[in-house]
């Protein structure tokens, strides 16, 4: 685990991966750490919405996804952690499996439960999807 991607959407399920990361670092202290917060595409009703309307929205969540990733950045600065920041809008599991590889990862830490209210009892249906998509470990932290 050097060149790590961690999802994050702010939820406690992601804050413990960090957490995670965080005591990792003390026993290897030259990890690398890409934390990706993904929007979903808004979604739209009717025939027409103007492309104005359709870029402010995609701006909102973008905006909305620098503050959650906020959380993470507070928490790897107190720890002398490095790291980069991404936000995007799109499908959660396609953007985290394209980031592994346009950022060379080879590790994604990241928890098993989200904000989502969807997903399967035992584990959160987009962790189930990472793990059998993304092409390196998936270390998945409860």
């Amino acid at each position: 685990m050097q060149n790590v991607l961690v999802p994050f959407d702010g939820s406690a399920s992601a804050k413990r991966a960090i957490e995670y990361l965080v005591e990792f670092s003390r026993v290897f202290p030259n990890i690398q750490v890409h934390v990706l917060n993904v929007q979903r595409e808004p979604n739209l009703y009717g025939n027409y919405v103007p492309a104005t309307m359709l870029n402010d929205l995609r701006n909102g969540a973008i905006n909305h996804a620098k503050k959650l990733n906020a959380d993470a950045a507070r928490m790897l600065d107190a720890a002398g952690i490095s790291y980069e920041l991404h936000e995007v809008v799109g499908d959660v599991v396609t953007e985290v499996v394209a980031a592994v590889k346009r950022l060379g990862c080879n590790t994604v830490v990241m928890g098993t439960r989200g904000m989502s209210s969807l997903g399967n009892l035992v584990m959160g249906s987009v962790a189930t999807r990472v793990v059998h998509e993304v092409p390196v470990p998936v270390l998945l932290v409860k």
